[in-house]
């Protein structure tokens, strides 16, 4: 790769659940010549996923190196359409994986501060979100660190910041990636007190300014600006997500009139989830979100950027 270009994306794939169809995204100019890919929300040993070991799987389609990190030890089949996959579990592992053409020198899978208790969830697993870091060679003697990371999204936006500050404190000096599915949804979730706290929020008649801005509401991005990393060059402002507001798992906290109004006003909220974020490396053109993939495996799309050190 010396002297050239290094393309990376990241992707929350959920789960890879919709096989068939993502294996016909790779085929995706994007996808198809990325050197890096950092991948979400990554099945092993899964019924919804056909057992498949998923990063191994695009590893092998598209002769890519690959590192996979544990995020969670799955104890259910999953949820809603998910529990009648056929067959069972096997290993049922979901965790983060890093995809290279680049020289993978080492890599190790971090798990990050914890707040909150996903065995209490109607998906029960065992485990905590984490980051999964790689030390890549990028030729003529300099390594680039890849941190890949999916962040609390049953958390409050202070507990995404103290995550990112674990994760910039394992982070060594040179040029590094942080990247993955933040969850900068911009609001505090995951009990009756946070959910009444965002309610507020939630009721204005202008929330997509504020879901498709989090860089002005969720505090880790301070946190990744002090540390001398910058986001601006490696994203456009698009919607990577949308959520559908009737089906969170939050909506049990709020009375039925209530969350009526706000399902009447705001149904479905876009949402700016993913990033690419850079110390000590340029985009030599600038990031996108990948709009165009021929069918949509997944319910986040790509984001990619052509970057040099």
């Amino acid at each position: 790769m010396e002297n050239q270009a290094i393309r990376l994306v990241t992707w929350n794939i959920e789960k890879g659940k919709r096989w068939t169809l993502l294996k016909e995204c790779l085929e995706h100019e994007s996808i198809r010549t990325a050197d890096v890919i950092c991948l979400n929300e990554v099945d092993e040993g899964m019924a919804r996923s056909g057992n498949l070991k998923i990063a191994c799987e695009i590893g092998d389609c598209l002769q890519m190196q690959v590192a996979f990190g544990q995020t969670f030890k799955e104890l259910t089949k999953g949820i809603d359409e998910e529990l009648a996959a056929p067959g069972e579990n096997t290993t049922a592992r979901q965790g983060n994986a890093i995809l290279t053409r680049l020289p993978l020198l080492d890599f190790e899978n971090l798990s990050l501060p914890s707040c909150f208790d996903h065995s209490q969830r109607i998906e029960r697993r065992e485990g905590n979100r984490c980051v999964l870091i790689a030390s890549l060679d990028a030729g003529s003697g300099r390594t680039l660190t890849v941190a890949n990371t999916h962040l609390e999204v049953f958390g409050t936006a202070n507990c995404r910041r103290r995550q990112m500050e674990f994760l910039l404190e394992h982070l060594p000096a040179g040029p590094v990636v942080v990247t993955g599915d933040f969850n900068t949804n911009t609001f505090d979730r995951g009990s009756v007190f946070h959910t009444f706290r965002s309610l507020t929020n939630l009721l204005s008649r202008n929330v997509t300014a504020r879901t498709m801005n989090p860089t002005s509401y969720e505090p880790l991005f301070d946190t990744l600006r002090r540390a001398g990393f910058s986001w601006q060059e490696f994203n456009d402002t698009l919607a990577t997500c949308s959520v559908d507001l009737s089906t969170l798992e939050d909506r049990q906290y709020v009375p039925t009139l209530l969350r009526n109004f706000i399902l009447s006003r705001h149904r479905v909220l876009p949402l700016r989830l993913d990033f690419i974020c850079c110390r000590g490396v340029r985009a030599v053109r600038a990031g996108r979100t990948v709009t165009e993939l021929p069918c949509r495996p997944s319910d986040h799309l790509p984001v990619t950027c052509d970057l040099a050190l």
